[in-house]
Order: structure tokens, then sequence, then C-alpha cells
């Protein structure tokens, strides 16, 4: 679920832009059909992941090229989405009153707060969120897999939530702007894209593309990277181990594996898409989050019952995990 709503959100992003343009002038005045958006960006992420994800298999050896692009697409997500966020409220409205004033009263603005805190839904919400943070394989592969010394965690400790503040400031005025400029039958989903793009600015509507299309990216080849890794060492190996398929002790199989963890992340990648067509297709991005949120929540009693009951057993973990799993197919899915 996790890919699956990287892949929808370029997806919908591509769409979105591709929808924009006059197709009408095309010979004839046929619309040429639009292929599989989705399908393309997921052969290509798993091309790209395995390109930059799969050139070693030592394990001791950190990525620090992939590293090094995720960081590069934190801080261009993070440039753009406050660009468009200024060129909407200063360019686009005149300033903050001047926003307020024309969005204050609307139908749609007054929805969003006048809603009651539901003290349950947020605490439900927040303890996901730190499950997820902790626990979905890319989260867990930066922090704990390519850590590199504690000082790494003690900047990450206050750089992070303030990454989280700064990124979340202009979320509420790009939402306010949308209901505002766009109406309520516009897919909320392509609110960032969709006012700079029908406002005729190209510089923005660019940077917002370019934005949400490198924050999925990054998102889905560590995380596919991570899924690989840990299929090829905890699934494949051991039964290739088994039956004797990696051959003597003194042959290199590190060319199998990297076979192994390459065949690994496209096929997460092909099973990403085929939830997103069957499942999530006609989901919100917030619901297939929550979604995935909970299904990685799943893990938490096992993860921190580890760590604290010295009595825990794997049988009891994974039969906890199985349960979770039932629940939640059943319950959510």
């Amino acid at each position: 679920p996790y890919i699956a709503l990287q892949l929808k959100a370029v997806s919908l992003s591509v769409e979105t832009v591709v929808a924009h343009f006059d197709m009408g002038s095309v010979a004839g005045g046929a619309i040429p059909r639009m292929p599989d958006v989705s399908l393309l960006v997921a052969l290509a992420m798993a091309a790209f992941a395995c390109l930059f994800g799969t050139r070693h298999i030592d394990a001791t050896e950190h990525q620090e090229g992939l590293m090094l692009a995720v960081a590069a697409e934190s801080i261009v997500k993070l440039i753009a989405f406050s660009a468009v966020g200024i060129y909407v409220v200063w360019g686009l409205f005149g300033g903050p009153s001047d926003f307020l004033a024309r969005t204050a009263d609307l139908p749609g603005v007054h929805a969003m707060f006048e809603r009651d805190l539901s003290g349950g839904s947020w605490i439900v919400m927040s303890l996901l969120s730190f499950f997820a943070i902790l626990l979905l394989p890319r989260m867990f592969h930066v922090t704990v897999v390519e850590n590199n010394s504690v000082d790494e965690l003690k900047t990450a400790r206050w750089l992070f939530p303030v990454y989280l503040v700064a990124i979340n400031v202009f979320v509420i005025p790009l939402a306010m702007a949308g209901h505002a400029l766009l109406g309520p039958n516009v897919d909320v989903d392509s609110f960032v894209l969709r006012v700079p793009l029908d406002a005729g600015s190209t510089v923005f509507t660019i940077l917002a593309f370019i934005a949400g299309l490198s924050a999925a990216t990054a998102m889905v080849i560590v995380a596919s990277v991570a899924l690989g890794i840990m299929v090829c060492n905890e699934l494949v190996v051991p039964v290739l181990i088994r039956h004797g398929s990696l051959g003597d002790e003194k042959e290199d199989m590190g060319l199998q594996l990297l076979i192994v963890r390459r065949i690994a992340i496209f096929c997460i990648l092909l099973l990403a898409y085929a939830y997103y067509r069957t499942v999530a297709d006609s989901a919100a991005l917030a619901e297939i989050g929550l979604l995935a949120f909970a299904a990685i929540a799943q893990f938490a009693p096992a993860f921190f019952g580890g760590m604290l009951w010295r009595r825990a057993t794997a049988r009891g973990a994974i039969a906890g995990m199985l349960a979770g799993f039932g629940i939640w197919f059943y319950t959510l899915l």
C-alpha cells in the first residue's frame, strides 16, 4: 500500500498536467489514448532501484549515493513546496490578510475548521504515525541500516521535527486556496498542482511537479531496495542454502544474490502496481497512507515486546502479527 501510494501520486500528477493541454489539435481531432502511466512509473522506478540500490552485495557497505539522493529530494521538495505556497498566498491573493478575507467565509473552508477535536482519532493517528516513522522499511533502512554514528542520530533528533514543521507550513493555506479557486468538485489531492496550473504559472507548476516526482521516486526506490534486501536475506537465501542451490562455500555468490534482489524489487513494484489498480485507484492518497500505517503498526507489539519482555518468543510474535494482519485485512483492506 505504501509504494502504491507513491505510484498513484506520480500518476495523478502526470495525468493532471497532460489533461491540461489541448489535445484537440491532434490530427483528425482524435485524442490519443493515454498510456498506463502508473505501470510505466513502476517499471521506471524498479529500473532505477536496481541501478542505484543493488550494485554491491557487501552487507557492511553503506549506500552513500542513495542517501545523498534522499537528502537532495528532501531539500528540493521543501524549497519547491514552500515556493508554491508563497506564490499562492502573496502572488495570487496579495498577502495573508487578503488571503484570509477571500477564503475565510467559503463553505469548504468553514467545514475544515468547524470540526470538533476527536481525541480518540488524534491519539490513534499519532500512534500510527509514530509506528510508521520507526517501522516502515524505508524509515528503518535510513535510520538503522544506513546510520554511521551516534552523532547522526543527535542531528536527526532536532532536524527531523524542524523539517516536518517546515514542510507543513503551507499545507492549510494551499488547501484553503484550492477550495477558493477550484471549488469542491476538484480532487483535493491535486490542489498543489492544479492551483498554479489553472493560474497559468508554468514555473510554479513545474516546481510543484518536480517536488512531487522527486519525493515519490526517493520513497519508492529506498522502500523497494530495503524490501528487496529483506526478501533476499530472510526468505530466498535460506531456501537456496537448504537446497544447495548456492554451490560450495568457496564460490562467490554475489552475482546470484544481486539477481535475487533485483527480481525481488521488480516483483515488489509490480505487486504495488496491482494493489493500486485493484484497491487504491478510487481511494484518496491520505486514505491509502493511513491503510499502510495501520498495516505496519501490526509489527509494533512484536518490536517493542521483543525489546522489553525477556520471555517473548518468535512463535508468539508470529502469532500476534498474523492475528493483527488478519484483522487489518478483514476490517480495513
